[in-house]
């Protein structure tokens, strides 16, 4: 299954680790900072990303909305029958910033809050069952 992993540029640690976690349990998982190069149409390449994912990954931190590009990837799943029932997302951080910094829309879809990335391998069995639900 390939996994569209959507996050901001500040998450990039946390991003590598769930991806690395991701991998290890057989998913094919695509990044930005992993497959777009200085020179790149960004564009095209996020836009063929989006094609051929079969689910996104939203990975929240406090303030992750600021990142416009992890805004309009979240806003085009939200209205693509692709992604209908295939955007997962994990919040990372204090429990009472979720609420208050996530749009409540992806609230209502499939979603797990942790603490750390300590927690990833709970986000991993989640995906695996979602995905696994969704084949």
């Amino acid at each position: 299954m390939k996994v569209f992993l959507n996050h901001a540029r500040k998450d990039n640690d946390l991003a590598r680790e769930l991806r690395l976690q991701l991998e290890s349990e057989g998913f094919s998982v695509w990044t930005a900072e992993d497959q777009i190069f200085p020179g790149d149409n960004w564009a095209k390449k996020v836009a063929k990303a989006l094609d051929d994912s079969d689910l996104m990954v939203v990975l929240l931190t406090p303030k992750a909305f600021e990142s416009e590009f992890l805004r309009q990837n979240v806003q085009f799943a939200l209205g693509s029958k692709k992604y209908a029932e295939c955007v997962f997302s994990v919040f990372v951080g204090p429990t009472m910033e979720a609420g208050k910094d996530v749009p409540w829309i992806l609230l209502r879809l499939p979603n797990r809050q942790v603490e750390s990335a300590r927690e990833f391998g709970d986000v991993v069995r989640d995906i695996r069952n979602m995905s696994h639900a969704h084949a």
